[in-house]
């Protein structure tokens, strides 16, 4: 088992912006100390309870010089709204100035208030983001970019400078709809998933493996990669008093903010187009049902190291993951989070790095 540390950075009920952005660097550098996998940071856009990270590889620069050890990643480059020889670059750069630690998380972007913001249609966000997708894959095998697809254009164009990692970095996608599940499963990509309860991620489980079986991929990198909100206390009442109000506040406004209701509200999106399953299992139908209840749905990690560990166990046994990823951020403010890292990293993760979860797929 991996485990990684979401860093989304939401400014809002933290603490000023100064005061969030150094909290970051601290815990950039704890995540290595301390033993974690793999730490990701969010791209969001123009609103500071959900996120304060605009530019994620603005962190990963940073965090390439202060750590040593762990992998960096993007959870994740929204691809619909960055020209792909600036991400082609951008990642070659991240990956050299982290000596081959680079991972490229990407997505097509759920946040309407973005796209509108950007000048954007969300209903041609899949074509544009595959168009993306391949084009930077193809610059960093081949060092040239040359596309001329519909929403990608680009001349034939050398691109400096070469990614350290061969043929490319390692490649994460966000996959909520059924479509994007199997689209990365026959690519042999973990699909991050960011609001499926544990029922719905077993369903997406099955979903994955069927894609693979049927595009013959012997998953060897792929499955279901979950971001669970994550407090750790001394005890469970400890826990829940720090990780109540704050988690049910992030995720009623996570809900709202990805809403697909597509009216006219400042969150919607601008069309229903490409987005219809998330109209079924959107975060709004936990709205309302407290900390107990996003509990029992397995979206919070919540209590004292024995209590998180027997939940760890539990998103392993329904979704068959090997990392998890860990968002302490939205369960606990400036003074808890570190805490709560420390004694994951030191009682929750050492009763994992044993054992090996059985392969998504037969090999």
């Amino acid at each position: 088992m991996e485990f990684s540390v979401f860093i989304i950075g939401p400014t809002a009920g933290q603490g000023s912006e100064a005061e969030v952005y150094a909290s970051i660097l601290r815990e950039i550098r704890l995540s290595d100390e301390l033993g974690f996998d793999m730490l990701w940071f969010a791209e969001h856009h123009f609103d500071t309870l959900f996120s304060t990270s605009p530019s994620p590889n603005l962190f990963l620069a940073i965090a390439a010089r202060e750590t040593r050890r762990i992998k960096l990643g993007t959870a994740i480059t929204v691809l619909p709204f960055h020209h792909p020889t600036r991400i082609a670059e951008e990642g070659a750069m991240l990956d050299l100035l982290s000596n081959g630690r680079f991972q490229w998380g990407i997505g097509r972007g759920i946040t309407g208030h973005e796209f509108q913001s950007y000048s954007l249609d969300s209903a041609h966000s899949w074509e544009s983001f595959v168009e993306a997708h391949d084009a930077v894959l193809a610059a960093w095998r081949t060092g040239r970019m040359a596309h001329d697809g519909v929403h990608v254009k680009v001349p034939p164009t050398e691109i400096a400078p070469r990614v350290v990692q061969q043929p490319h970095p390692p490649v994460w996608m966000t996959a909520q709809s059924p479509k994007s599940v199997e689209w990365a499963a026959a690519h042999d990509y973990p699909a991050m998933q960011i609001g499926e309860d544990l029922a719905t991620g077993a369903q997406q489980r099955a979903r994955y493996e069927a894609a693979a079986r049927q595009a013959g991929v012997a998953v060897r990198r792929g499955g279901i990669v979950p971001l669970r909100m994550v407090c750790v206390a001394s005890t469970d009442a400890e826990a829940r008093e720090i990780a109540a109000e704050r988690v049910v506040r992030f995720w009623d406004h996570t809900a709202r903010t990805t809403a697909p209701v597509f009216t006219k509200s400042p969150g919607a999106a601008a069309g229903t187009a490409g987005y219809e399953y998330w109209l079924t299992m959107n975060p709004q139908k936990f709205v309302g049902v407290g900390l107990d209840g996003l509990m029992e749905a397995g979206l919070v990690l919540a209590g004292s190291p024995g209590t998180v560990i027997d939940q760890v166990q539990r998103q392993i046994d329904a979704l068959g993951c090997r990392q998890i990823m860990c968002d302490f951020w939205r369960a606990s403010g400036i003074d808890a989070r570190e805490g709560s890292m420390r004694l994951f990293a030191n009682e929750v993760i050492p009763a994992f790095r044993e054992r090996t979860p059985a392969r998504a797929v037969a090999e």
